[in-house]
């Protein structure tokens, strides 16, 4: 199998955050973005790769050379800005089989391009578009399709919902696309899918695997996370999750003192369980001054912890332990968040925990001050996400992300 990727863009979006490189060269957890794209596609089976290549080309050609990993390396080198489209055109002369995998060097999806291969050819498109159901999709153009997955029509950014985007991994059949009068300089999108869409079979394959784009400054961010640390996480990591409001729904200016104020989040349980598969210890640490309040008691929190545990349990997943401060604010113990106590209880526990090989999810500022004091990787539950730091809507949008990055 061979790819082409289009990685000859100017990249002025991301100048805030990346200078005198090209963007697809950006850095990632001191790695370039590139490599973590080539290493997808190698897994998937690509075994020659044309970089489409243009500004500040020479970073990208002395970095990989002519081979990476076993893949060979070949180099369509635009002399001027030729546009998506023209940039496949000047490089799938370089290409030797039928077809051809297709890519944008700046961002990533993580789908099977073995099976939209299998659909390419099954459907006899003349391209293949590989679609991802998403929401909140304004940066995006959604596309229309019949149930068939024929494509009929491209639809432009507007304030839409939730639809199908196009996540910028094509397979052409190299045939068919020679034989197109295109000019030398073209857009793929709106001169070539826009256009010939009622001319042309273009087929849309619709698979719900994680996708980024580092375009912009905020998703590069995110890419230090999402692909920088999250890809690497197996069974030597450690979950630790604050408990009110992130697995049971917090009480205003209360404390959840019994079983019967109990209220689990929508589908909290179930992505513990999902997490169990991934992490190798799933901790609970929450501060309780119900107890120093006397307004409950230690076996009203243990009843209520149990509970947690034994509906975790019900589908399959597990929780290794909860530990909870019931000193008072006012006391200043190191058992309470932000302070580590907890987690250097958990470590002793459990001596195989390492802290930089730690995720902490809470709802606070507090939790996340938690998490940095002892060296972890932080993630805020909030529905808005407008924090500085990194935030999630829900531990069950964290399950489904990391769900789609890992398995």
């Amino acid at each position: 199998m061979e790819a082409i990727i289009l990685a000859g863009g100017l990249g002025t979006r991301l100048r805030s955050e990346v200078q005198d490189i090209p963007k697809s060269m950006a850095l990632i957890k001191n790695i370039p973005f590139m490599v973590y794209l080539l290493d997808r596609l190698i897994s998937n089976g690509v075994t020659r790769i044309i970089f489409s290549v243009g500004y500040k080309s020479e970073f990208i050609q002395n970095y990989f050379s002519t081979e990476f990993k076993n893949c060979e390396i070949v180099y369509a080198i635009e002399e001027t800005l030729l546009g998506t489209g023209g940039a496949i055109k000047n490089a799938i002369k370089f290409v030797n089989g039928n077809d051809v995998v297709v890519v944008n060097g700046d961002s990533l999806f993580l789908c099977d391009i073995q099976k939209q291969l299998q659909f390419h050819h099954s459907t006899k498109a003349h391209v293949t578009l590989a679609l991802k159901p998403m929401k909140s999709i304004d940066r995006y153009g959604t596309i229309e399709m019949t149930a068939e997955g024929r494509i009929t029509k491209f639809l432009e950014k507007q304030p839409i919902k939730e639809g199908n985007i196009n996540t910028g991994i094509y397979i052409f059949n190299v045939e068919s696309f020679n034989k197109i009068k295109l000019p030398q300089k073209f857009s793929i999108e709106r001169d070539f899918f826009e256009t010939m869409v009622s001319e042309l079979h273009f087929a849309g394959y619709t698979t719900n695997g994680y996708f980024l784009d580092i375009g912009i400054p905020k998703d590069f961010r995110k890419a230090q996370l999402e692909i920088g640390i999250f890809q690497q996480i197996d069974k030597s990591w450690t979950l630790f999750l604050d408990r009110d409001g992130v697995i049971n729904k917090k009480r205003d200016n209360d404390y959840v003192k019994n079983l019967t104020e109990l209220e689990l989040l929508p589908r909290a349980t179930e992505s513990i369980s999902s997490l169990s598969n991934i992490f190798g210890r799933i901790i609970i640490i929450t501060n309780q001054q119900g107890i120093g309040k006397k307004l409950m008691t230690e076996d009203d929190l243990a009843q209520v912890h149990n509970h947690i545990i034994q509906q975790v349990e019900k589908q399959d997943g597990r929780i290794d332990a909860i530990y909870h401060a019931p000193q008072l604010a006012s006391e200043s113990s190191n058992l309470r968040k932000p302070q580590i106590g907890m987690a250097l209880k958990a470590q002793t526990d459990f001596p195989e925990i390492n802290f930089s090989k730690s995720i902490m999810i809470g709802d606070s500022l507090s939790d996340m001050e938690f998490g940095k004091n002892a060296g972890m990787t932080t993630i805020l539950i909030n529905a808005d996400g407008n924090n500085e730091v990194y935030s999630i809507p829900s531990l069950f949008e964290f399950s489904n992300l990391l769900c789609s990055i890992l398995l």
